[in-house]
C-alpha cells in the first residue's frame, strides 16, 4: 500500500493502511511547503519565510533542522532510502508517483483537459472525476507563507478549470442536466461568482433539466455578480447561452451546444519569438553546455535558470544562443521579451510583462486581466501541461519574472539580467567578460583576419581596452570601419587616449 500524503484537505499521512501521527504546527507546515516542491531543493532562507514571515526568530534554523528530523523519521521505512535530506543549501523531499495528493490531482487533471481537447469526452470525465474526489470537503489549514498560499490558490484555480471541463463533457455526453451536476456547478459558483464559463454551464445544464426559469434567475445572478465585483457586463459566452435559453423554450434539444470552458476550447496558440542572431558568436562553451544541461531537464516541472553578470558581457546572445539549440525541446513554443532592465527608460512592471507573455500565448483571449495576480494565473493556466520556452532578457529585478510557470509541465523560464536573482529561483550562471583568446577571436570575426594578423599588437591592445566585453568590442569594429584607410594602431590610441580611458570605454559599452 506504500505511502499517501494528502494536502489539499487537513494534512494527513498514511504508510500501509495505518494513518501516522503528525507533529502539529511548524513541522507539518514544513511538510507542506516540502511537499509543495517535490524532489525539488527548497532554499532554508525560502523555508523560514514560509514557515515564519518575515521576523524569523535567531533560531530558525536550527528549529528547521529539528522539524526536518522529525519528518525524517515519521518518513522512514525499513529498507527505504531517507526521504527527506540536505541540498544545496536547503531540503528536499523525495515523493513517489501516486503518493501525494495535489501531484495526483494536478496528473489526472492534465489527462483529463487533453482528453477533452482530443474530443475523448467519456475518458475525460473519468479523469477529472477521479481528479476532483482528491479534494475533501474540508478546506485545507491556513498557510503561513505567501510562497504556500500562492500555491494554494494555483490549486484551487486548476479544480475550478477542472469542474467546468468536467461538466462541460457531462453535458457533451448527454447529461440531462442531472441534480448531482447542478449541485457541483452551485457549489463552484459559490466559490468562484465570477466565472462566466461556469455561469454558463449551470444555465445549460438547468435549461437540460426543463427549468428555464432557474436557467433565467442563474442569468440574473451572475449579472449582479459580475456587475458588483467588477463593474462589467455578461461576455459574449454567457450572453449567446442566455439567448438560448430565451429562444430555447422550456427544454433545449438533445444536441443543443454545450458551454465548455473557452481555456479549453482553443486551441493554444503556438508562438515563436525568438529573433535570428546575427553577427558572429565565440567561445562560452561551458556555459552553453551548462544552459543546456539544465533547459533538458525541463519535462514533468519546470524549470528557471538565470545569467548575470556586467554590461556588455554577451548575456542576451548567449541566452538567445542557448534557447535557439533547445528549440526541438520546446515544441509549444517559444517567447522572447526584452523587459527594459538595461535600458534608459524604466523597466516593465510585472503586470505588464505578464500581459505581453499572455498575448503571446493566447492572442484575443478577451477582457485583459485586472491585476498581477489574475495576469499571472492566466500565463499559469495558459503554460501548464505544455513545453514552452520562456526567454526574458535585460530583468531588472525578480518582480518582474515571478509567478509565470505552472505546478506541472516542461516550460522553462531564461532570465538574463545584470544583477542575480535571489536564491530560490533555480540556477544562476555569472558571465564574466571574454578571455583574451575569445576576445582576440571575436574581434577577428568582426574586422577580418587580415587586419588582425597584420596588427597582432594593436588587435590584442584593442580586446584588453575593451576589457573582454563583446558589446564594446563590436562597438569598436564599427568604428573602425567608419573610415576606409582606419588601422587597429589607429583605433587602439583613440581608445587609449586619456578621455577615452575615462569616457571611452562606458560609451563602447552603452552603445
Amino acid at each position: 500500500m506504500g505511502l499517501t500524503l494528502q494536502i489539499l484537505g487537513p494534512v494527513r499521512a498514511c504508510r500501509d493502511g495505518r494513518w501516522l501521527r503528525l507533529p502539529a504546527g511548524r513541522p507539518t507546515a514544513l511538510l507542506v511547503v516540502l511537499l509543495l516542491h517535490s524532489g525539488t531543493p527548497v532554499p532554508v532562507e525560502r523555508l523560514r519565510e514560509e514557515l515564519w514571515g518575515g521576523r524569523p526568530p535567531a533560531s530558525a534554523v536550527a528549529n528547521l533542522r529539528s522539524h526536518a528530523s522529525q519528518l525524517r523519521r515519521l518518513l522512514a521505512a525499513p529498507g527505504e532510502l531517507p526521504r527527506l535530506r540536505a541540498e544545496s543549501g536547503g531540503y528536499l523531499l523525495r515523493t513517489g508517483p501516486g503518493e501525494v495528493d495535489a501531484a495526483e490531482f494536478e496528473r489526472l487533471t492534465a489527462e483529463g483537459l487533453a482528453a477533452q481537447a482530443r474530443g475523448a469526452a467519456a475518458g475525460a470525465v473519468d479523469r477529472l472525476a477521479r481528479a476532483l474526489a482528491l479534494w475533501p470537503s474540508t478546506a485545507p489549514p491556513p498557510a503561513y507563507g505567501p510562497g504556500t498560499a500562492a500555491a494554494f490558490d494555483r490549486l484551487r484555480e486548476r479544480r475550478a478549470v477542472a469542474r467546468e471541463a468536467y461538466a462541460a463533457c457531462r453535458l457533451e455526453l448527454g447529461d440531462p442536466g442531472s441534480a448531482e451536476l447542478r449541485h457541483l456547478l452551485g457549489e463552484h459558483l459559490v466559490e468562484n461568482p465570477l466565472r462566466e464559463t461556469g455561469w454558463a454551464l449551470l444555465m445549460t445544464a438547468e435549461q437540460r433539466a426543463g427549468d428555464r426559469a432557474a436557467a433565467l434567475r442563474t442569468y440574473r445572478r451572475a449579472c449582479r455578480a459580475l456587475a458588483g465585483e467588477l463593474g462589467v457586463a455578461p461576455g459574449p459566452e454567457l450572453a449567446a447561452r442566455y439567448r438560448a435559453v430565451v429562444d430555447g423554450g422550456p427544454r433545449a434539444r438533445p444536441d443543443a451546444p454545450v458551454a465548455r470552458p473557452a481555456a479549453v476550447e482553443r486551441v493554444p496558440a503556438v508562438p515563436h519569438e525568438l529573433p535570428y542572431a546575427t553577427g558572429p558568436f565565440v567561445g562560452r562553451h561551458a556555459e552553453l553546455a551548462r544552459l543546456d544541461a539544465v533547459l533538458a531537464r525541463a519535462r514533468d516541472r519546470p524549470v528557471v535558470v538565470s545569467v548575470h553578470g556586467p554590461a556588455g558581457a554577451g548575456k542576451s546572445a548567449l541566452a538567445l544562443r542557448a534557447a535557439t539549440a533547445a528549440l526541438d525541446a520546446f515544441p509549444d513554443g517559444q517567447l522572447h521579451l526584452d523587459l527594459g532592465g538595461s535600458a534608459a527608460g524604466e523597466p516593465l512592471p510585472p503586470r505588464q510583462v505578464a500581459d505581453r507573455v499572455l498575448r503571446s500565448l493566447r492572442p484575443g483571449a478577451g477582457p485583459e486581466p485586472t491585476t498581477v495576480a489574475e495576469a499571472r494565473a492566466r500565463v499559469r493556466s495558459a503554460l501548464f501541461g505544455r513545453r514552452v520556452l520562456l526567454v526574458l532578457d535585460n530583468a531588472a529585478g525578480p518582480a518582474q519574472v515571478e509567478g509565470l510557470l505552472p505546478a506541472r509541465g516542461g516550460c522553462a523560464l531564461l532570465v538574463t539580467g545584470r544583477t542575480r536573482l535571489p536564491d530560490g529561483h533555480g540556477p544562476a550562471l555569472r558571465l564574466d567578460p571574454l578571455p583574451p583568446c575569445d576576445g582576440l577571436a571575436l574581434l577577428r570575426a568582426l574586422v577580418g583576419d587580415r587586419r588582425v594578423d597584420g596588427e597582432p599588437t594593436a588587435a590584442a591592445a584593442v580586446v584588453a581596452l575593451c576589457q573582454g566585453l563583446p558589446r564594446a568590442l563590436r562597438a569598436a569594429a564599427r568604428r573602425l570601419g567608419d573610415g576606409p584607410h582606419a588601422t587597429l594602431a589607429q583605433l587602439a590610441r583613440l581608445l587609449g587616449a586619456d578621455h577615452c580611458r575615462l569616457h571611452g570605454p562606458a560609451h563602447l559599452h552603452a552603445s
